[in-house]
């Protein structure tokens, strides 16, 4: 007997994981903060993002080190490729399929939290973290890559971890500092020219400091100078990154 349509993937190496792909985006991986975790030494940390929207579902390789294929065609790091019932996943050596039909609901039980929370039928022998779905939102917390450098930064700070994480925390913040006394330069400009009236208007760099260099310039030269060093943190944690892999 038929049961309602869900999607899901399932591997088809070894012992059989399934993940039910919900609304949102999925971590596959080796790592303990994988959705869909993987047990090979092949497989990265981080492997392969799954995400599923109005629009359909979608797969991207997260920067593994022996990559991902769909239907035996290897993905370039980053990039959504969509997924069709049927297709083929290779996550390193483990082969999945994907499928959006029916799940029989003989094939099902109902899984509780601690405390007697349900959170309804979910196919027999999935392996998945299946507590997370007693709050959507907490699905959506972090699942997302960025292919822009505002993105990675936002996403590094989040997960990243040593001394590149550091590194931009400082950056970002000298960045801060740059930007509040640029803000304060032209506040104080605008304040000083509506006063004035028709004598001279002050300097539009506000006045001068540290042996004659005006504040505002010593403002943008922090704000570009915290940029430049929350891209050395984000390239550092990067590549510690790469690395645990």
């Amino acid at each position: 007997m038929a049961g309602q349509a869900e999607a899901r993937i399932e591997t088809l190496d070894g012992a059989v994981a399934r993940l039910a792909v919900r609304r949102g985006s999925w971590l596959v991986g080796r790592g303990p903060d994988a959705d869909l975790r993987l047990y090979s030494d092949q497989v990265s940390l981080r492997h392969a993002w799954i995400r599923r929207d109005g629009r359909g579902t979608w797969v991207s390789d997260a920067g593994s080190r022996t990559g991902t294929r769909l239907n035996g065609r290897r993905l370039a790091a980053g990039q959504d490729h969509p997924l069709r019932h049927g297709d083929r996943l290779e996550f390193g050596p483990i082969t999945a399929v994907y499928s959006d039909g029916p799940v029989p609901v003989a094939a099902t039980r109902t899984w509780q939290r601690a405390g007697g929370v349900s959170v309804g039928d979910v196919p027999a022998g999935t392996i998945t973290n299946a507590g997370r779905d007693v709050n959507h939102s907490y699905d959506n917390r972090r699942h997302y890559e960025f292919s822009t450098p505002e993105g990675q930064l936002i996403s590094e700070l989040a997960t990243g971890r040593g001394a590149g994480r550091v590194v931009m925390v400082l950056g970002l913040l000298m960045v801060l500092a740059g930007f509040a006394i640029w803000a304060s330069v032209i506040f104080r400009f605008a304040k000083a020219v509506s006063r004035a009236g028709s004598d001279t208007p002050p300097s539009l760099l506000g006045p001068d400091v540290f042996g004659g260099v005006p504040l505002g310039a010593v403002g943008f030269a922090l704000f570009g100078l915290g940029g430049v060093i929350a891209m050395i943190g984000l390239v550092l944690s990067k590549a510690a990154r790469q690395r645990r892999r």
